[in-house]
């Protein structure tokens, strides 16, 4: 069996930071730090980190996190969300250009995308049932 050679450039750790394995509890703030919710830090970098939350608890894109017994808040996004796991990207990192642009809507091009787009608010406009599609359900 061949062993894999952990120096070959495959790509897979798409990561800025480093990252260190931890287990520490932490308290998500949202709602003006009105609303809290307890999760567990699974690991960390300095530019974000893995949580372990409900997976019925709904979590904010945007929010404050306190990790541990530190006094520090700090601003976090979510990234994303799998059953039990949350990857989330602390706000008050600066931005050095390395990391990719957030992907179009699949309505956009990627040539009308921009930052306004991304802050918008997706709004769906109800339109009417075309007449024949109407005639064939029983309950119009």
């Amino acid at each position: 069996m061949a062993a894999i050679d952990p120096s070959a450039g495959d790509d897979s750790e798409r990561r800025v930071a480093p990252r260190v394995r931890t287990l520490k509890r932490a308290q998500i703030l949202f709602n003006n730090r009105f609303s809290t919710l307890d999760c567990v830090v699974r690991n960390i970098s300095a530019t974000g980190a893995l949580l372990t939350i409900d997976a019925a608890a709904p979590l904010p894109r945007t929010f404050e996190i306190r990790v541990g017994d530190e006094e520090a808040i700090r601003p976090a996004k979510l990234v994303y969300r799998r059953e039990l796991f949350a990857g989330i990207h602390f706000l008050d990192v600066p931005d050095d250009g390395e990391s990719a642009p957030p992907l179009p809507q699949a309505h956009d091009s990627v040539e009308s995308f921009d930052a306004q787009a991304a802050t918008a608010v997706l709004r769906i406009v109800p339109a009417p049932l075309p007449r024949a599609l109407v005639a064939r359900f029983s309950w119009f």
